[in-house]
């Protein structure tokens, strides 16, 4: 970080920390002395010369103040309340007379959800979603887990900079230490076991979305402390997709499962655009706000946040794709996503806690969890008669078990299929894996559940298969299998190729927006692999890095259809190719 930056945040710290306004992070520890101490050494990037910083004005800034913010070449990524944003800026850049109150950097264990805490004290492996900035190339993003042995599993369902990667908890601790990741949470067993689910784009302001780090936006409709608020609704324009009142009995029906905890009213309004009145609205493409809907199969709804964070009268409004297949009670069903932006509507945030109505991949839904209720009550006080939220109850031990069948060993095979099953356990299970060699991943299935094709180094792979349940109860089990270098031919010429495998992209055709692709994969031969080449239909050509466990820079894809072929020959000339075909919109 250049010296312009550095002394400035310095001198802002020194000089005012104690007045600065809470900054409404989940994990965020403000520190001053470690905060600033931060300054003196670069994260890892891909980018440098640039970083990710949080920046907090001393007053609710102008549009002129972010316009000038933005004029000296930052990007604004995100709403932080209060007063402050995620921006992305050039190291040099100067922040002199813009009124800041405070800037920084976050800390890596800032990055981590407090809900991570248990799974990753666990000693097995481990899942995540890992949130990048808006900002970040989604091949860079992919580069960074690859780089710290993170396995990626794949997801169609995922929003467009989340990861949903798996691994050891050092290697999770690692990624934190990246400059484009912002926040690491934990998935839902949907998105683990690869259920369709949809994702909520999250609340807006007017001032830019909020990230996932953000538990709490403003101070709810009844401003500052916990009272109680009374609101209006006004059904603008509703779905055709079903009768109307239909639809609006099952928008009431949300507003009314939320008052039956907070002391919150929800009664029909004469205007739209009257104050406290929480516009709903069906709507398709650009409909008069900066975010258009992209049609059936994309976001479902946006909502804005209460006053004073978002001005009236748009404050509060729910807004609706009404390209959507809207139903009741079966995908999409109106009222579990009603129920969600409801929540946003209130001044709530996403939640990391798998299972609560208020995660940001909506969820089939009859209620509120006592998670989604505790959260509410943060903003507003209780309602009469209603029953106190409990915390979650402790996990009830159960009965789980886990068995591994053991593989053959010793074996000069450069991969090995484990098999398995379980019992007991609460909900749905997961089974993970990962081994001494820097090698991670998820099984198939649960019951009765499989891993083809894990990579085997030379010498002993000792293998550490975790089971975990919906209520975070876990058993795991190791198995050693070693690898032996086969002896070559005793006479003869060696005619065997190399064995060649594309690991990611994990499809050998498939469509994207990037400028480049990463690849990576294995290469194994039964004497040794001479090299590893590729070559792309345009012309560009190179030698990917790693060897066995190979990976190629940045692939250069122009707009249209790119083949990429990737060979491996050892020293007999025998060879062997895999290729894939991108299309760059």
């Amino acid at each position: 970080m250049k010296n312009t930056l550095r002394l400035f945040a310095l001198t802002l710290l020194a000089g005012i920390a104690a007045a600065q306004p809470t900054l409404r992070l989940k994990a965020f520890r403000r520190d001053a002395v470690s905060r600033s101490s931060s300054f003196d050494a670069t994260a890892k990037t891909r980018t440098p010369g640039r970083s990710h910083l949080l920046i907090q004005f001393a007053e609710n800034p102008s549009d002129d103040r972010l316009t000038a913010l933005q004029d000296r070449g930052a990007t604004v990524l995100s709403y932080v309340p209060d007063f402050a944003f995620s921006i992305s800026a050039s190291d040099d850049m100067s922040f002199d007379g813009l009124d800041l109150a405070w800037i920084g950097r976050l800390h890596p264990d800032e990055k981590i959800s407090p809900e991570m805490d248990t799974s990753l004290a666990s000693g097995g492996a481990v899942s995540v979603v890992a949130e990048f900035y808006r900002d970040v190339d989604l091949n860079d993003a992919r580069a960074i887990a690859t780089d710290v042995g993170l396995s990626i599993q794949e997801n169609p369902d995922l929003s467009t900079n989340h990861l949903l990667l798996s691994g050891s908890e050092d290697q999770v601790l690692a990624l934190t230490e990246w400059d484009e990741v912002a926040y690491i949470f934990p998935p839902s067993m949907e998105l683990l076991s690869g259920t369709p689910v949809r994702a909520c784009i999250g609340a807006l302001t007017s001032q830019g979305q909020v990230a996932q780090s953000v538990p709490l936006v403003g101070d709810g409709w009844d401003g500052p402390g916990r009272g109680a608020a009374d609101l209006k609704y006004a059904l603008v324009h509703l779905t055709e997709k079903m009768p109307a009142d239909s639809a609006e009995a099952e928008i009431v029906r949300a507003f009314s499962e939320w008052a039956k905890y907070a002391k919150l009213t929800f009664s029909p309004g004469y205007s739209a655009v009257g104050a406290r009145t929480i516009a709903v609205l069906f709507a398709s493409g650009v409909h008069g706000d900066p975010y258009p809907f992209d049609g059936r199969g994309g976001a479902l709804a946006h909502t804005f946040y209460p006053s004073p964070v978002n001005p009236e009268p748009i404050a509060g409004d729910m807004h609706f794709d009404n390209d959507e297949d809207w139903k009741i009670g079966v995908d999409v069903d109106l009222f579990s996503v009603a129920l969600h932006e409801t929540g946003h509507a209130l001044g709530l945030g996403h939640s990391d806690k798998p299972g609560t109505v208020m995660y940001p991949y909506y969820r089939k839904t009859t209620g509120l969890s006592t998670d989604d209720v505790a959260a509410v009550l943060q903003l507003y006080a209780a309602q009469d008669g209603a029953p106190a939220p409990q915390p979650p109850a402790a996990p009830v031990p159960v009965q789980f078990t886990l068995t591994v069948q053991t593989p053959v060993s010793p074996t000069t095979a450069q991969t090995v299929a484990l098999l398995g099953t379980t019992s007991g356990g609460s909900g749905m299970v997961q089974i993970s894996w990962s081994s001494n060699g820097g090698y991670s991943g998820v099984a198939q299935g649960s019951a009765a559940w499989s891993v083809t094709g894990l990579p085997l180094n030379i010498g002993d792979n000792v293998i550490t298969v975790t089971a975990r349940d919906s209520q975070q109860n876990q058993v795991t089990h190791s198995v050693t299998v070693a690898r032996q270098q086969p002896k070559p031919p005793a006479s003869g010429p060696d005619t065997t190729p190399p064995s060649l495998a594309i690991v990611s992209p994990c499809t050998t055709s498939f469509s994207t927006s990037s400028s480049s692709l990463i690849v990576s994969g294995t290469a194994h031969d039964n004497v040794g692999v001479a090299a590893v080449t590729w070559a792309t239909s345009t012309g560009a050509s190179g030698t990917p890095t790693g060897g066995e466990n190979w990976t190629t820079p940045p692939i250069p894809l122009y707009i249209g259809t790119t083949a990429i072929t990737i060979r491996a020959s050892d020293a007999a000339g025998n060879t062997s190719w895999r290729s894939l075909t991108v299309t760059r919109r």
